[in-house]
């Protein structure tokens, strides 16, 4: 496990689990495979998805700040939801790696270059059997614009902006920018 000092742990419930293994399941048909992979795959994908919503969703609670998680089923696989989170109106993507050794924020960059950004991106990583969750911390939109462009997906190469782990900004620095909702997130 990589792990920074201020990176905090959370634990991940088996109440946060039931409800992204069964979204999961309910939406799995009727998302776009953008990345081509087989319905096992996708499953997991999304799964770990909305843990990483569920589990900021509740470090965010925790500073007084409302989320809310979307369980709400797109038909079709052109529909979709825009963001991950909505916290005091800036849009938040998670980006949850699953590996041990899982050390990068990874931004599809032709998603991203297509116009589907949102203001700040989290990265969070699930650890010890599904029952820890790391929150490493973020970047903004402007930061994943001039990260370095890698392909790390040996199946299906794409391009994704790259950040590691260790140079995002610390989490609860979001949380500040988020209770006090700054006119400009260009002074970070």
């Amino acid at each position: 496990m990589v792990k920074r000092i201020d990176s905090p742990e959370r634990i991940i419930t088996e109440d946060m689990k039931n409800r992204a293994a069964k979204f999961a399941n309910d939406v799995v048909t009727e998302t776009y495979n953008r990345l081509k992979r087989n319905i096992s795959q996708r499953k997991q994908k999304i799964y770990f998805g909305k843990i990483g919503e569920e589990v900021l969703s509740s470090y965010f609670n925790e500073f007084g700040l409302i989320s809310k998680i979307d369980y709400e089923i797109y038909l079709g696989t052109t529909s979709i939801d825009e963001t991950d989170l909505i916290v005091s109106g800036y849009n938040i993507d998670i980006k949850v790696g699953s590996q041990p050794f899982h050390k990068r924020l990874l931004v599809v960059k032709q998603y991203f270059d297509n116009g589907h950004q949102s203001d700040f991106y989290v990265a969070i990583n699930i650890y010890n059997n599904e029952t820890t969750a790391v929150i490493y911390g973020f970047a903004t939109k402007e930061e994943i614009k001039l990260a370095h462009v890698a392909k790390w997906d040996k199946v299906n190469p794409v391009d994704d902006y790259t950040l590691l782990y260790d140079i995002l900004h610390p989490i609860e620095t979001l949380v500040e920018i988020l209770k006090n909702k700054p006119k400009s997130i260009e002074a970070i």
